[in-house]
């Protein structure tokens, strides 16, 4: 069953936020050279345009949850198909669940049509389609399905700037809209040394009320053609993914996005 949306406020409100690095930025160069040398990073632009799918298997332990125990050896397996839709079978003791995103809505856990967001006005509906304005879950599906979702972090924000950073990272400020249409800012740190994403903080909660959570990004490992991280953190749920097993372009069934009535 989803979380509430009201809930997910009130864990935002008791979770505090990592904090922002303030030290002097290292001398990264441009903006556009930052995500240039993360693109080269995982593989370059060209080998990253050639991945249409992908098929990822991977274990989550999730202690903050309503139950520690169900949660403790989560199986996954992730199907993204490009532009933006995914599906996620997830294995564990509680409820397994077949989430489906059909690149504008999230399904219910059982793969049918939701009507959870029916009542939402369309402008809000649109912002919450975002990547960062969604469901701290969804969040953790979209990025897991797609490891590469932050190349193309100059169509999500509406502004970068180069931003102070620790020893070691280039850090960008990334200016967006939140669901309420406030401005809004995140942070994406890419080592200095590899070019590869480090971390990315979204920030999140009501108006008056923000807070920062944080994705950890680490054991990057070639793929086929391209680099993607095999240990991802989110600190919202204290989730710590392990992938398992990546399918570079597998051939997935349409219907697979497709949630039932």
């Amino acid at each position: 069953m989803k979380i509430p949306r009201v809930f997910v406020y009130a864990l935002l409100l008791a979770t505090p936020g990592p904090t922002i690095a303030a030290q002097s930025a290292t001398d990264c160069g441009t903006t556009e050279e930052v995500l240039q040398h993360y693109r080269n990073a995982l593989g370059g632009e060209a080998a990253i345009a050639q991945v249409h799918s992908l098929l990822i298997r991977a274990a989550s332990a999730e202690p903050h949850t309503f139950n520690e125990a169900s949660t403790a050896h989560s199986r996954y397996r992730l199907e993204w198909q490009a532009p933006n839709r995914i599906r996620v079978n997830r294995q564990y003791l509680l409820s397994p669940a077949t989430i489906i995103f059909d690149g504008s809505d999230w399904s219910l856990y059982n793969g049918r049509v939701s009507h959870n967001e029916d009542s939402t006005p369309a402008w809000r509906r649109k912002l919450m389609s975002l990547p960062y304005n969604d469901y701290p879950e969804n969040q953790e599906f979209r990025m897991m399905a797609n490891p590469l979702l932050l190349v193309g972090v100059q169509q999500l924000y509406r502004r970068l700037e180069l931003s102070t950073g620790g020893p070691g990272e280039c850090v960008l400020q990334a200016w967006g809209t939140s669901e309420w249409g406030r401005e809004r800012r995140d942070y994406l740190a890419f080592r200095v040394d590899t070019g590869l994403l480090r971390s990315w903080q979204i920030q999140a909660g009501r108006p008056g009320h923000e807070t920062y959570m944080e994705f950890l990004f680490d054991d990057y490992r070639p793929t086929g053609s391209i680099t993607i991280p095999y240990s991802v953190y989110f600190d919202f749920y204290r989730a710590a993914f392990r992938v398992t097993s990546v399918i570079v372009n597998p051939s997935l069934s349409e219907s697979d996005f497709v949630p039932k009535p």
